[in-house]
């Protein structure tokens, strides 16, 4: 088990970002949608933001509460 002050946020979110996607597109936990949605909106690059933010309104728009 990899010690949680040893992780860069920003190379998880690189690594994982599918991943990340996939939880906010379909899981039904409410808290693990918005950790993920938050992990991703805050490491990020700016210039893949809107790309996020219209992924975000295509699963609001689909009735899933995020």
């Amino acid at each position: 088990m990899q010690d949680i002050e040893q992780v860069d946020p920003e190379t998880y979110v690189e690594e994982n970002r599918e991943r990340l996607v996939q939880i906010i597109r379909h899981s039904e936990d409410a808290f693990a949608r918005a950790c993920a949605w938050t992990l991703l909106d805050r490491y990020t690059p700016d210039r893949e933001l809107e790309e996020l933010h219209d992924e975000l309104d295509a699963v609001s728009g689909r009735g899933v509460d995020v």
